[in-house]
């Protein structure tokens, strides 16, 4: 989409000023929370349930910091219902979260969400390995590193290519069941591993499969307790528009996942793109509908992206010796589309009575707190910063809850 943002400075000095403002007594909560209402109806009764949680967004989630703090603190306060979504990022040839690691004896290609040319369907990752292999063989091992890689059930997601592909997993009683979700052709197939005792790490071995190549979406990893399932899927350089456009994804989570919550983080990647506040602001309406189209009691809360920064970099001569060499000096300065992009998912959120954490605002008033957690970009955080915004967002969400438990004792 080639459509410039048509704001104009004064507007935008204007916004800058009123964020910049509020900023400062900006507290850390989540406005309109009573819409997660049934969300926290449900997290109160996490000890005899599985709450599934779905963060779905851009390179700040691929990462894994930042949804897997949440995630953790999560699970420390209300149980844990296991690792939830996992996918072969490594395999891929792409960054994804270091507490888990796929191997495979094969090659392997990848189509993602964000590509232009893509395999459809993707499945519930946005992202999916495929292989010309006789027999693909993938093998999944998980750290005890802070988060729960214990494995009673795993559901692993895939194409043979044939209706009656068999898999072979080691010490794993398994069924296969066909169609997993919606998009899905008919040869796509969900095989359940059951493991006897719990575990980190299992293997699975495809015999064979048809005469296209072979597909793999992915795996939810569950371990037999109540508490919650935290999936979090993200996907470099995605945008509401990449999910919007392939439509089947989001289908393909809300039944997959069935999520109690959808946590969306996005927004950075358009505040960097040539899209309009109101293009814009129509792409969120289109997921959110969709989401509420295919998982009504699902609670919705949109976060804002952080306080990015642009790059300008001006060229200089200097006399080394008997020549002259170019330097560069860098600087770096405010991108201005992020605070439109913070108020377009505020207003669409306050006017759709939408949960929203407007993690913008914390990036400003606690400017101090984030020193030292920028990366090189100042576009992405470091591990310490993303694990400190998945914090916050623990600690809103707790607070919503906290709120939430004084109006039904």
């Amino acid at each position: 989409m080639n459509i410039s943002w048509n704001i104009s400075r004064s507007f935008l000095t204007v916004m800058l000023a009123i964020t910049g403002s509020t900023a400062k007594a900006q507290t850390n909560t989540i406005a309109q929370d009573t819409a997660l209402n049934r969300f926290y109806a449900a997290l109160h009764k996490a000890d005899s349930n599985v709450i599934s949680i779905l963060h779905l967004g851009d390179s700040h989630i691929q990462a894994g910091f930042f949804p897997l703090t949440t995630a953790n603190y999560l699970q420390q306060a209300f149980g844990s219902a296991g690792r939830g979504w996992v996918f072969p990022f490594n395999l891929a040839g792409t960054n994804g979260p270091e507490d888990y690691r796929w191997n495979s004896t094969g090659r392997w290609q990848s189509a993602r969400v964000v590509d232009r040319y893509k395999d459809e369907p993707l499945g519930p990752g946005a992202i999916v390995l495929t292989s010309q292999s006789g027999a693909p063989t993938l093998a999944y091992s998980g750290k005890q590193d802070g988060i729960d890689n214990t494995i009673r059930v795993a559901e692993l997601f895939y194409d043979a290519g044939l209706d009656d592909s068999s898999i072979n997993t080691p010490g794993a009683d398994v069924e296969v069941t066909g169609v997993p979700f919606p998009g899905a052709g008919e040869t796509v197939k969900k095989a359940t591993l059951t493991f006897p005792e719990p575990m980190q790490s299992f293997q699975a071995r495809w015999d064979e499969k048809g005469n296209s190549p072979f597909r793999f979406y992915g795996a939810l990893l569950h371990n037999g307790h109540n508490g919650v399932l935290y999936s979090a899927i993200g996907i470099n350089g995605a945008m509401y528009q990449h999910y919007n456009e392939q439509s089947s994804i989001l289908s393909a989570q809300m039944e997959v996942l069935q999520p109690q919550l959808v946590i969306i983080s996005l927004g950075t990647n358009e505040a960097y793109s040539s899209l309009s506040a109101s293009s814009f602001r129509a792409q969120i309406d289109s997921t959110v509908q969709l989401i509420k189209r295919t998982r009504p009691d699902a609670s919705i809360v949109l976060t804002t992206p952080a306080e990015s920064k642009r790059t300008s970099k001006r060229a200089f001569r200097r006399k080394v010796g008997k020549k002259y060499r170019t330097y560069y000096k860098i600087a770096y300065y405010p991108n201005p589309y992020t605070t439109v992009v913070t108020q377009q998912i505020m207003n669409y959120c306050r006017e759709n009575g939408l949960a929203c954490w407007n993690f913008n605002a914390l990036t400003r008033s606690m400017a101090g707190s984030f020193s030292g957690s920028w990366a090189v970009d100042h576009i992405h955080f470091n591990a310490r910063g993303y694990q400190l915004q998945g914090k916050l967002l623990y600690e809103a969400l707790h607070a919503g809850y906290q709120k939430y438990l004084k109006t039904v004792e």
